[in-house]
């Protein structure tokens, strides 16, 4: 099908010259619109959780994939990632979050600038002058929207923000207690570096050890049977020692990820009790507008009665004095 619309631009032009018709004057933006980058800076914060969020479900396989010893010998984990490459996760993780409340708190902080800014605006335009406009003021209905417009943003890239910090940190604990659970498992393992230096010391070592085995095996024939008995209760009160300090060891282990859990939950409080009062903030500011915007609107609406009583009692004097007038005359 043919491009027709040349030709239609053409008919629209001769239409135009015959009728003379003019084409309609531009209408001007009122001066208080607000022309900014917040909504362009905002989409781009969240385009970059979004990023984040699809990071943090994309890794998640391999990220809570556990590395051990065994990994090695089994192709298919090849494509696995090692403890170096997830702690770097960690901490470009962190950083990139680290940077997204920062620029939260600009925009925060920005957002309450203007808003003070505005207010400050409103205050200097006077008290009468507000009193006798009989309409809603555009300037001030588009401040509140602005501002109301505004917080909810703020608020929902917060939440988000939260949402996607807490969903990582989870991750991040789950790994942690993976690895927790394996290093148990593996308590007495050793690399192969100190297992070849093990073994080279036996091959070198093995005829002193030979010989101090039989000079003990001498000794012991030529202790006597109280000695030898006195030997084993030494020994096992020297076992009885060791194992009560490696339980101590152990509830030492225990308090302290105790310490780590107890740090964790703490931060998220903080974090919730900082949500909180900022939205009672929010929420103050709100209020604020709506008394000052209450009490100009009770203003507007007693100087109305006023004029209306004035209007009436005026009205009565006249039609009384009418009243006697007509009856003076009859």
């Amino acid at each position: 099908m043919a491009d027709l619309t040349p030709l239609f631009r053409q008919c629209v032009d001769i239409v135009s010259k015959e009728l003379g018709t003019k084409s309609s004057p531009s209408v001007k933006p009122p001066s208080f619109l607000v022309k900014d980058t917040f909504i362009r800076e905002c989409d781009s914060m969240y385009g970059n959780l979004v990023q984040m969020a699809q990071f943090v479900g994309e890794i998640r396989p391999l990220y809570l994939q556990v590395n051990d010893e065994f990994s090695r010998f089994d192709k298919r984990i090849g494509s696995g990632l090692s403890i170096e490459d997830k702690n770097k996760i960690d901490e470009d993780f962190k950083v990139k979050v680290q940077q997204v409340y920062e620029k939260l708190k600009f925009l925060q902080s920005y957002e309450r600038k203007r808003t003070q800014v505005v207010e400050s605006k409103q205050k200097s335009k006077g008290f009468i002058s507000g009193l006798f406009s009989s309409e809603e003021d555009p300037e001030l209905a588009y401040d509140l929207t602005l501002s109301s417009h505004r917080t909810q943003i703020l608020r929902f890239l917060s939440d988000t923000t939260k949402t996607v910090n807490t969903a990582f940190e989870k991750m991040q604990q789950k790994r942690h207690n993976r690895e927790k659970q394996l290093n148990l498992l593996h308590f007495q393992n050793l690399n192969d570096d100190e297992l070849e230096a093990v073994d080279a010391y036996r091959q070198d070592y093995q005829f002193d050890v030979v010989e101090d085995e039989k000079q003990n095996a001498s000794f012991q024939e030529e202790l006597s049977q109280q000695q030898i008995q006195e030997l084993k209760l030494e020994n096992k009160e020297l076992l009885t020692m060791k194992t009560n300090q490696f339980k101590q060891v152990e509830k030492l282990h225990n308090s302290m990820v105790d310490i780590v859990k107890l740090q964790t939950e703490l931060t998220l409080h903080l974090e919730t009790q900082a949500e909180q009062i900022d939205n009672l903030l929010d929420n103050q500011d709100q209020i604020d507008l709506d008394l000052r915007m209450g009490n100009r609107n009770l203003a507007k609406a007693t100087d109305r009665n006023k004029r209306g009583s004035n209007l009436i009692v005026t009205t009565c004097f006249v039609l009384g004095f009418l009243i006697l007038l007509v009856d003076y005359v009859s």
